[in-house]
């Protein structure tokens, strides 16, 4: 899959959010490349890791902003959140014990992190519009 590259059309008009995601895509993007490039087990260990720890500080922060704001969704967002983190997490252990990470694996996980902004973050960012939250 080509890189993925930030368009204001992936805008949810919260800023914060807005630059977690783009950050998101550029290690989606950097840990594409190592995979393409045939990067060594641990540069692709290193990636996936930074992929984790700011996945999971950008679902803290949403989640706490769909908290404070009482979005009638936060539940269900967040189950989504977690499924998605326990098959990072589960991609990581398996490279790990020493299974690749191929393109199918980093093409999914861009995928899923547009088209979750697109249908899900989009929604939030709406209703946080209508409270007033930019």
């Amino acid at each position: 899959m080509s890189a993925v590259h930030w368009s204001p059309n992936l805008s949810i008009g919260v800023e914060d959010l807005d630059s977690d995601h783009r950050a998101l895509i550029e290690i989606l993007n950097a840990l594409d490349a190592e995979v393409a490039e045939g990067a060594g087990h641990g540069a692709v260990a290193l990636k996936l890791d930074e992929l984790i720890v700011r996945t999971e500080a950008h679902f803290r922060r949403e989640e706490a902003i769909m908290a404070r704001e009482h979005y009638p969704e936060a539940a269900h967002h967040a189950r989504v959140h977690e499924a998605l983190l326990e098959e990072i997490r589960q991609f990581r252990d398996e490279h790990r014990a020493g299974s690749a990470i191929g393109p199918e694996i980093t093409a999914f996980l861009k995928r899923w992190l547009i088209s979750h902004i697109i249908e899900s973050d989009k929604h939030l960012g709406g209703y946080l519009e209508g409270r007033g939250v930019g």
